[in-house]
């Protein structure tokens, strides 16, 4: 077995028993405490209705969305902390983005997402999202707000420079929209699938098994480690003061990594790209050549 593990770009190396006889059990804590300053986004229950729908609730069809969420949230890790994040809900200025209302401040809720994907898609709010389609409502939202982060989309696996260095660059997060393979991932595609993750510029990948997203963090050997949309918390109320409290940040953070094997992956997916800079993104081309 492979000793070695890549999270996010960064790469840890597990130890094997003194006897040689195997791995030591679990992860270490310096991969544990990584993975948990992940922000997880999952599935919410008991928020002000997604009209003109009645749904207080995204469970059963949210999941790609909260995938989507998920990627986003960790490109804006990179964006304002760099990849040695230590992320505290209750400090965290991008705190009120992923709420689950149609507030001002609320950016990329689930409300604004559906909304959207029924007004640009045709989608009925409580109707599946696929990965592209995801991808779409991101930037979208991105670009109605004038956000600081700018969000480039393609379905060809092309990335055309000269679109994203129109005028002065901004922070940009890539999402490369791929199918790689019919009823599952062609084997072919592993290697790249595991190299992307290794790459300093790497935000994940929103995919997931079929019928069922999950976004994608990291892997160990042919296992990809990812966080799981699909458990429903009560969601998150705004704030008056804007301080949130230590059982708030708990719910957007998993300590317990999960992992499925390249073979079971849907072929659809979504690879997310945070480059920072213009030489952030000449250096991505010169990595994925």
């Amino acid at each position: 077995p492979s000793r070695d593990l890549w999270l996010l770009g960064k790469h840890y190396e597990l130890s094997v028993s003194p006897e040689g006889q195997g791995w030591l059990q679990g992860y270490p804590p310096e991969v544990l405490s990584d993975f948990s300053h992940l922000i997880w986004c999952t599935y919410r229950s008991q928020y002000p209705p997604i009209a003109p729908s009645a749904f207080t609730s995204d469970a059963g069809w949210g999941c790609m969305l909260r995938a989507g969420q998920t990627l986003l949230a960790q490109a804006l890790q990179l964006h304002h902390f760099g990849r040695d994040w230590g992320f505290d809900w209750s400090s965290e200025k991008d705190e009120d983005q992923f709420l689950d209302d149609f507030a001002s401040t609320s950016l990329f809720s689930i409300h604004r997402m559906a909304s959207l994907g029924k007004q640009r898609e045709g989608k009925d709010i409580g109707e599946w999202f696929g990965p592209y389609g995801t991808a779409i409502v991101i930037r979208e939202l991105a670009q109605q707000a004038g956000h600081e982060l700018s969000v480039y989309t393609t379905t060809d696996g092309v990335v055309y420079l000269a679109d994203i260095c129109k005028g002065d660059f901004k922070p940009t997060l890539i999402l490369a929209a791929s199918m790689l393979g019919i009823d599952c991932v062609n084997p072919v595609y592993y290697p790249f699938i595991q190299a992307s993750l290794t790459l300093p510029q790497s935000a994940g990948i929103a995919g997931g098994k079929p019928s069922s997203a999950l976004y994608f963090a990291g892997f160990h050997g042919d296992e990809l480690l990812y966080l799981d949309p699909h458990y429903t918390r009560p969601a998150v109320a705004h704030r008056q003061d804007d301080r949130y409290d230590r059982a708030d940040m708990a719910s957007y953070s998993c300590s317990t990594p999960r992992k499925i094997a390249l073979n079971r992956l849907d072929p659809c997916m979504v690879f997310g790209y945070y480059c920072a800079s213009l030489e952030s993104l000449v250096d991505l081309r010169s990595r994925i050549e």
